[in-house]
């Protein structure tokens, strides 16, 4: 028996989907000098590899690929999307509104030029921005039947001219601003690591306090006072001194009653919790550790919870007292989907995410005040992400027509608008629509290579003409759309808002959405800071392009 492989996948579309989402994580990995390629670029480089010899995919797996990105970054953004603008917000809206009118005057200026066909300028514009939301927007606005046609243009002929464009442009685009932002520290004469420190300091996430996953390896321990140093200390002078939780204490044979002002008496037994590398500390203060039942019975727990009392919002972690107070401990704090340095001076936000760990009961008692605890962690509100999707449909069909022009959202910005609008509600109100962070991950993931799985191979029927013919000027115009508006948010941000170089640095590649130059000047940085001004940016970005994109189509 003689298997025809190219047969058997030209046969079955859908198979192809998952042959590309292979590709896509093997070329990904892939590295270009200091450029991790990625899965989205690795997926646009096999679909038009795919699409160029002739395969095909199954018919509108783009558009649910489209509906679940566009959804799931929107609800991911919400809590951070209003957060922001009532804290930094005036300097991320504009660094993100003057990158994307930079972009969408420059793409002007080179369709005025060049005379591009209809559509390419659209797709040239989502793809120098590396901008998966903005060809989202632009094929749909081409698609929904509002354009006026000019000449012999065809709707389908358009939407091949943004696929391309966009999918020769995107990977370019990726390349250039990592590469300029990473030399934008000598451009600039900065020093990127000591502006990383000094803005640390000015937003209290001391870098040299951020706790490392083995520092929160905890422990229990059992002693008994048999120094005479101990006997007299009250317990509250104990775990300062230890940095560790009196959780149990034990006098003449009995658990009692105790707090911070009880004074210890020689033979008292304690249970202790804290941090593994307390270790020595307690056994050069306390002595050899007993077995003790009693004492070293309790149940240890993590949980993870949404912070909505406002009671709680503002405080820095070291305010907070969640040791002191509680004897638990913060692991992991999680923030609009990107997880921050967990330190004692992180100011907590409305719509953080914190996982704990500390005994049962009086974690317990910690997070009832802090805010929502979900009690299955693992499950998936899916009616209420599926509502928002049809939702945001729904309103994205709305239009007002004014003299001879149609105006609406369009599918992708009603899927942002409600994406950003149930998000954030979820941060206030946390009982309905959960998604776990893994969960979103892939809806978010999942979706975005689909989406580009459509787009690539749509793209790679038409490459070879479009590269012969367009292809060179495309390029040409790509590196200075691409380049060109970090440049003009960064010298904003310093010149105008005054803005740290770092934190600016990290908010400028957030306003061309270009994670990989986000993680690339974070690790030059070696510093969380450029992550926290990229996470300020990249929601206002996302929706931007999409509204600047939609209206590049029509020109």
């Amino acid at each position: 028996m003689t298997l025809d492989l190219a047969l058997l996948l030209k046969d079955h579309p859908e198979v192809v989907l998952f042959v590309l989402l292979a590709l896509a994580y093997l070329i990904g990995r892939l590295r270009i000098g200091p450029l991790d390629l990625g899965a989205p670029p690795g997926m646009l480089i096999a679909g038009l590899i795919f699409g160029h010899l002739g395969f095909t995919v199954l018919p509108g797996i783009e558009t649910i690929g489209l509906f679940l990105f566009l959804y799931a970054v929107a609800f991911q953004a919400g809590p951070a999307f209003f957060t922001v603008v009532l804290a930094d917000g005036v300097s991320y809206v504009m660094l993100a509104a003057i990158a994307t009118v930079a972009g969408f005057l420059l793409t002007l200026l080179c369709q005025a030029i060049f005379q591009f066909e209809p559509g390419v300028a659209a797709g040239l514009l989502a793809g120098s921005l590396t901008s998966p939301a903005g060809v989202a927007a632009a094929l749909d606005t081409a698609s929904s039947g509002t354009l006026r046609l000019p000449g012999s243009a065809t709707t389908d002929g358009i939407l091949s001219n943004i696929s391309v464009s966009y999918a020769i442009t995107f990977l370019i685009g990726d390349v250039l601003v990592l590469l300029l932002a990473r030399g934008m520290p000598k451009l600039f004469r900065f020093d990127l690591r000591a502006e990383a420190h000094r803005a640390a300091q000015e937003k209290h996430v001391v870098e040299g306090d951020v706790q490392t996953r083995a520092d929160w390896q905890l422990t229990r321990r059992a002693y008994r006072v048999a120094k005479d140093h101990l006997v007299g200390l009250p317990l509250a002078s104990v775990q300062e001194k230890t940095g560790c939780s009196i959780i149990k204490l034990k006098r003449k044979g009995n658990l009692i009653e105790f707090d911070g002002e009880t004074i210890l008496q020689a033979e008292d037994g304690v249970a202790v919790w804290g941090r593994i590398k307390r270790q020595d500390l307690l056994d050069e203060l306390f002595g050899n550790e007993i077995e003790d039942e009693d004492l070293l019975t309790f149940t240890i727990t993590n949980q993870e919870v949404t912070i909505t009392n406002s009671e709680w919002v503002g405080k820095t972690m070291g305010e907070a007292g969640f040791t002191e107070q509680y004897a638990c401990y913060p692991t992991r704090l999680s923030r609009g989907g990107i997880e921050f340095p967990v330190a004692p001076g992180l100011v907590l936000e409305r719509g953080d995410v914190l996982t704990l760990t500390g005994p049962k009961s009086r974690l317990h008692a910690l997070t009832k005040q802090l805010g929502h605890v979900e009690e299955n962690v693992n499950a998936t509100d899916l009616v209420t992400f599926a509502a928002g999707i049809v939702g945001g449909f729904l309103i994205g069909q709305i239009s007002l027509k004014i003299g001879g022009f149609t105006l609406g959202l369009g599918t992708a910005g009603g899927l942002l608008l409600v994406g950003i609008l149930l998000g954030y509600l979820r941060s206030v109100h946390p009982t309905f629509g959960r998604v776990p962070p893994a969960t979103l991950w892939v809806f978010k993931e999942m979706g975005l290579l689909f989406f580009l799985a459509g787009v690539g191979v749509e793209a790679g029927h038409g490459l070879v003409n479009a590269m012969r013919t367009t292809g060179p000027m495309i390029l040409l115009c790509s590196a200075f759309i691409a380049t060109l508006p970090v440049l003009a948010a960064y010298l904003y941000g310093r010149r105008v808002g005054h803005m740290n170089p770092a934190l600016l640095l990290g908010a400028a590649t957030g306003s061309v959405t270009c994670t990989p130059a986000m993680a690339a000047v974070s690790t030059d940085a070696k510093s969380s800071i450029p992550t926290i001004g990229y996470a300020g940016t990249y929601a206002f970005a996302t929706v931007f392009q999409a509204i600047a994109a939609s209206l590049m189509v029509r020109f």
